[in-house]
C-alpha cells in the first residue's frame, strides 16, 4: 500500500476513535442527568403554593320528601335527636346513607311504623354519611347501613338484627314498650307456650321498693331482643303468689327471687349465687339451655353459612315455607313436632298439644270471620260469628266453634307420637317466611306461578340421600302427620325440580342447525320416545368444559341433521334427536342422573335400556364423538348414515363391503328359514312372516348396494357433494 494511503487511514481511525470516546462519555452521563431534571420538577411542583384539591361531597338533602312523624337529620347532627331520646321512654333511631339501596327501602317501612306509634315512640332518622356530620365522625366504624337502633330511656341501644320488614320491626317495637309480660294464672303461661318457643319467668318480691334482681331481668330482655327478632323467646314476670306456687315457686330466705326456664318439654331452674344476677351469665344460661323442637330460620340476606350449618349434620329436615299473615300453620308445624318428639306420652306434652289446637282453631275462625267482613273469599262457608282467643276456653266452647264454622279436628294417629325416637330418619323442623326468601322456594323448583298461587309449602329435604320431597295435599294436620309418616317409611317419591322455559325457543332458519335445551318434564317425551334415537348433553352452569363440548356436540347435531343426500332418499334415513338438559336446574330420576360434567348420553331406538355413556377417558373431538354415536346405531341405520358421511372412493368402497356382508347375513337368514318351513310341524304364519322381513331387508340393501356403486362412479367425475368439502374421516 503507498504512503499515503497509510496516513489516511491513520488519521481516519484516530478521529473515529476521538468521537467514540466522546459519545461512550455523553451516554455515562446521561442517565445521571436524566434524574438531576427530573428531581429539579419534582422539587419545583412540591414548593408551589396551594392545598390539594378535593372534590367535596354534594349538599345533602332529606331522604323523606315531608314527614311530621319522623324527624330527620340529614346534615347528620346527633345532638339534637340524642337529647330527645332522653327525654323520651321508647325511641326508634335509624342510621343510613342515602346512596344505599336497604336505607332507601326501609325508610319507608321505618316511615309506617313511625305513623302507627305516633305519640308513644320518638323516631328519628340520621344521615350518617355526611363527612361534616357528628354521626360521621361519631361512629366512624359503620361499615353498613342501615343501622336500627332502639332506646328505652337512657339506657343504652339495643340493636335490631332482623329483616328490613314492617311486621318485623313493629314487633320489635311492641318488645321495647313492653319487654316483660305479666303472667297472672298458669293458663296465661301456657298460651306463651303455645306462642313461643320459650319462656323465661321471673318472680320476685314487689314488696320490697326495689326488688332485688328485677331491673337485672328487665335489662336482659331488652339485651336479648339482638339476638331474637321473632320474639321465640318471651321474658314474663309472675305476679300472683298462688300462681307462683301452682308452679312450685316459694320464696324463702335468704331467696328473693326465682328464675325459671319454661321449655316445651322440662322447666329449668337458674341457679342462684348469693342472690345475684349477671346479666351476660343469664343469657349465656338462657341460650345454652334453650332448646325447641320447632325452630325459626332467617337468613340475613347477606352471604352467610346459616342454613349450611342447619343441614350440614346430614340429618333430614322438614321446612314449612309460609308467610307471617298465617301463624295458625306455625303452631300446627309446632303440635306435629311435639307430638312427634314426644317419646314418653308425658301428659305435659298431651296437655300443651291440646291446648295449642283449641287456640289455633280459635285463631282460625277469628281469621275466617274477618276475611268475611272485609269481603274476602276463600271458597269456605263461616256463619257471622265473633270469637276472641281466650285462654280459659272450655270444651263446650271449641264444640261450639266446630258447629258454627262447619269444621272438625282431625284424629291424631297414634302412630306418630314418638317416632322421632324410633326411627333412623329423625326429621329435624324448621320455618321460613316465604315472602322474605322466596329464591329459597325457587331454588327448590318451586316456580313463581306456584308461589304466587300459595306460599305455604312443606318440603323434606334429605343431604345425605340428595333428595327433597315436597306435600301436594293442603296443608292439614291430618295431612302433614301423614305426610310425616309415609317419609319415615319411605313411600314418597322424590320431588323432580324441573325449570320451567322462561322464553319460546326462536325457530330454527334453513340452512341454520338448533340443539334444543329441555326441561325434566321434557325428558320422558323426548329422550325416552322409542321410536328414535336420542344422544343428549348434560351440562351445568359454571362448567368451561361443558361449553366446550357444546361446540362439538353442535357440530355433530350439524352433521347427521341434513335435509338432502346424493345417495339415500329421506324416508329411508331416520333422524337422531340431539338435545341438551341443564343437570343442575332440573332433576331426573336416579337412573338418569350423572355424576359428571359434561357427560354425553346415547339412547338408541327401542332399547332405552341399552343407553351409552361416552368415555370420559375418550379425546372429546367431532371424530370421537361421530365414531361413537355411529356405533350405537343400529348394524342397518349405522350403514346408512356411514354412506351418508362418506366422501371418497376408499369409504364407499368400505360402506359396499359391509353392505354386501350384510346382505350374506340376510340371504343365509332366508335359508335357514325356508329349510324350517320344510317341516310340516313348523310352518307358521310367523316364520313366513319373518321370511317377508328379511325380503325386504335384502331388497333395502341390495338397492342401497346400486346407489353407492352409482357414487363411486360419480365422485371422480365432480358429483362429490359439497355440505362437506373437506370430508370427515372415520377412526377404526
Amino acid at each position: 500500500m503507498p504512503q499515503g494511503e497509510k496516513q489516511v487511514l491513520t488519521t481516519t481511525f484516530h478521529r473515529y476513535s476521538r468521537y467514540r470516546k466522546y459519545l461512550l462519555t455523553i451516554m455515562q452521563y446521561f442517565g445521571e442527568i436524566f434524574v438531576i431534571i427530573l428531581f429539579a420538577f419534582t422539587s419545583y411542583a412540591s414548593l408551589q403554593k396551594g392545598a390539594l384539591r378535593v372534590q367535596f361531597q354534594s349538599t345533602a338533602v332529606p331522604l323523606l320528601h315531608s314527614n311530621a312523624t319522623v324527624r330527620e337529620f340529614f346534615d347528620g347532627d346527633i345532638a339534637v335527636p340524642f337529647f330527645a331520646v332522653l327525654q323520651s321512654d321508647v325511641s326508634l333511631v335509624m342510621y343510613y346513607a342515602p346512596w344505599d339501596f336497604d336505607s332507601q327501602l326501609a325508610i319507608h317501612e321505618f316511615e309506617r311504623i313511625a305513623n302507627k306509634y305516633e305519640g308513644q315512640i320518638f323516631c328519628a332518622s340520621i344521615n350518617c354519611w355526611v363527612h361534616s356530620g357528628s354521626c360521621k365522625k361519631t361512629f366512624s366504624k359503620l361499615r353498613s347501613f342501615p343501622l336500627i337502633l332502639g332506646y328505652v330511656g337512657a339506657s343504652r341501644g339495643v340493636h335490631y338484627n332482623g329483616p328490613l320488614q314492617y311486621d318485623y320491626i313493629d314487633k320489635f317495637v311492641q318488645s321495647l314498650i313492653t319487654p316483660l309480660i305479666r303472667i297472672e294464672t298458669v293458663a296465661d303461661l301456657n298460651i306463651l307456650l303455645i306462642q313461643s318457643s320459650v319462656v323465661v319467668t321471673g318472680f320476685f318480691n314487689f314488696d320490697l321498693a326495689k326488688p332485688k334482681g328485677f331491673y337485672t331481668f328487665y335489662r336482659a330482655a331488652l339485651k336479648y331482643l339482638e339476638y331474637d327478632s321473632r320474639k321465640t323467646v318471651v321474658f314474663a314476670v309472675i305476679t300472683n303468689p298462688s300462681a307462683a306456687q301452682r308452679l312450685g315457686i316459694n320464696l324463702s330466705m335468704p331467696r328473693q327471687f326465682d328464675l325459671r326456664l319454661h321449655l316445651w318439654n322440662e322447666t329449668l331452674i337458674y341457679p342462684y349465687n348469693d342472690n345475684a344476677i349477671d346479666t351476660s351469665q343469664l343469657l349465656q344460661w338462657i341460650h345454652h339451655r334453650s332448646h325447641s323442637p320447632m325452630q325459626f330460620i332467617s337468613p340475613i340476606g347477606r352471604k352467610n353459612q346459616m342454613i349450611q350449618r342447619h343441614l350440614s349434620e346430614q340429618q333430614p329436615s322438614l321446612i314449612l315455607f309460609t308467610s307471617s299473615s298465617r301463624p295458625s300453620y306455625q303452631t300446627m308445624v309446632k303440635e306435629v313436632a311435639f307430638n312427634y318428639y314426644n317419646c314418653v306420652s308425658s301428659p305435659r306434652i298431651i296437655r300443651l298439644i291440646q291446648e295449642s289446637e283449641i287456640h289455633r282453631d280459635a285463631i282460625e275462625s277469628s281469621r275466617l270471620e274477618l276475611e268475611r267482613q272485609c269481603g274476602i273469599s276463600e271458597n269456605r262457608k263461616c256463619l257471622s260469628y265473633n270469637m276472641s282467643v281466650n285462654s280459659h276456653q272450655s270444651n263446650d266452647d271449641d264444640i261450639g266453634v266446630e258447629e258454627k264454622c262447619e269444621f272438625s279436628y282431625e284424629p291424631v294417629l297414634p302412630k306418630l307420637e314418638g317416632l322421632g325416637c324410633r326411627t333412623n330418619r329423625t326429621l329435624n323442623f324448621f320455618v321460613i317466611d316465604s315472602h322474605q326468601h322466596p329464591n329459597l322456594l325457587r331454588n327448590l323448583g318451586y316456580s313463581s306461578k306456584r308461589i304466587h298461587q300459595s306460599s305455604h309449602v312443606v318440603f323434606v329435604v334429605d343431604p345425605k340421600a340428595e333428595s327433597y320431597y315436597v306435600m301436594t295435599l293442603p296443608l292439614t294436620t291430618q295431612n302433614l302427620q301423614n305426610f310425616v309418616i309415609n317419609y319415615t317409611e319411605n313411600r314418597l317419591r322424590r320431588f323432580h325440580r324441573s325449570r320451567q322455559k322462561t322464553e319460546k325457543r326462536k325457530s330454527c332458519h334453513d340452512g341454520r342447525v338448533c340443539v334444543e335445551e329441555i326441561s325434566a318434564d321434557d325428558f320422558a317425551p323426548i329422550v325416552l320416545d322409542p321410536l328414535h334415537d336420542a344422544v343428549v348433553l348434560f351440562k351445568k352452569k359454571g362448567c368451561v368444559f361443558c361449553e366446550i363440548g357444546a361446540r362439538f356436540f353442535l357440530k355433530l347435531s350439524q352433521m347427521f341433521f341434513s335435509r338432502k343426500s346424493f345417495i339415500l332418499n329421506e324416508n329411508h334415513v331416520r333422524q337422531i334427536k340431539f338435545v341438551t338438559i341443564d343437570a343442575e336446574e332440573n332433576v331426573l330420576p336416579w337412573q338418569y342422573t350423572v355424576d359428571k360434567f359434561p357427560t354425553i348420553i346415547f339412547y338408541p331406538a327401542h332399547r332405552k335400556h341399552d343407553s351409552r355413556i361416552y368415555p370420559h377417558n375418550l379425546e372429546l373431538n367431532e371424530a370421537n364423538l361421530l365414531n361413537f354415536t355411529l356405533s350405537q346405531l343400529s348394524l342397518k341405520h349405522r350403514i346408512i348414515w356411514l354412506t351418508r358421511f362418506c366422501q371418497d372412493t376408499a369409504c364407499l368402497q368400505e360402506a359396499q363391503r359391509q353392505i354386501d356382508a350384510q346382505v350374506i347375513v340376510i340371504d343365509r337368514n332366508i335359508r335357514r328359514s325356508r329349510n324350517h318351513l320344510l317341516w310340516p310341524e313348523n310352518s307358521d304364519r310367523m316364520s313366513v312372516a319373518k321370511i317377508q322381513n328379511y325380503m325386504k331387508e335384502r331388497n333395502f340393501f341390495q338397492e342401497l348396494g346400486y346407489s353407492v356403486r352409482k357414487a363411486v362412479v360419480d365422485i371422480p367425475g365432480g358429483n362429490k357433494p359439497e355440505e362437506y368439502r373437506d370430508g370427515i374421516v372415520l377412526l377404526a
